[in-house]
């Protein structure tokens, strides 16, 4: 039985699908570097301090902020993604069924991607993202799901057929 979801992707999602596709997490990133800046902050008012620890510190805080010039940097590109390509604009369908997923945006060409096609099923509390191999990319937003039930069975279809290799 085929199910059917419809979207129009916004620029957050593009964004969002951007930094998943290559590994940026800037939730959980941003929560580790406040954590460690936090412990070493509290490391050098300890009776265990050294005298380096606030060049440690420093080394840390900036990595941080390089980190999140990079995401800015992902962002921004995706932001300009978004208003230069109109498809990314257009209300989509997803449909699926026991062989693949088929994405329709309204007037453009479908794109019909066998589950055995699928590298990798990628999520963030945002998006849904399929990887295929040939580092083709197609973000689905929850939010266009109906129900927790309709991305939990979506989700194991897609995860059942996905392919071992590595991304």
């Amino acid at each position: 039985m085929q199910k059917v979801v419809e979207y129009t992707l916004d620029p957050e999602d593009v964004a969002s699908a951007r930094l998943l596709a290559i590994g940026i997490r800037p939730r959980l990133e941003f929560a580790l570097f406040a954590v460690a800046v936090a412990a070493l902050l509290a490391w050098s008012v300890s009776p265990w301090s050294f005298g380096s620890l606030p060049l440690l510190i420093g080394l840390t805080a900036c990595l941080g902020a390089f980190r999140l010039i990079q995401i800015g940097r992902v962002k921004e590109a995706a932001l300009a993604a978004f208003h230069r390509n109109p498809t990314l604009r257009l209300p989509t369908a997803a449909a699926w069924d026991d062989l693949g997923v088929t994405i329709q945006p309204a007037g453009s060409l479908t794109e019909r991607i066998l589950w055995t096609q699928l590298q990798r099923l990628r999520e963030n509390e945002r998006i849904v993202l399929l990887s295929q191999g040939s580092g083709l990319i197609h973000a689905i937003p929850k939010r266009a799901f109906p129900d927790k039930a309709t991305l939990a069975a979506f989700r194991v279809l897609a995860r059942s057929h996905e392919s071992k290799i590595p991304p």
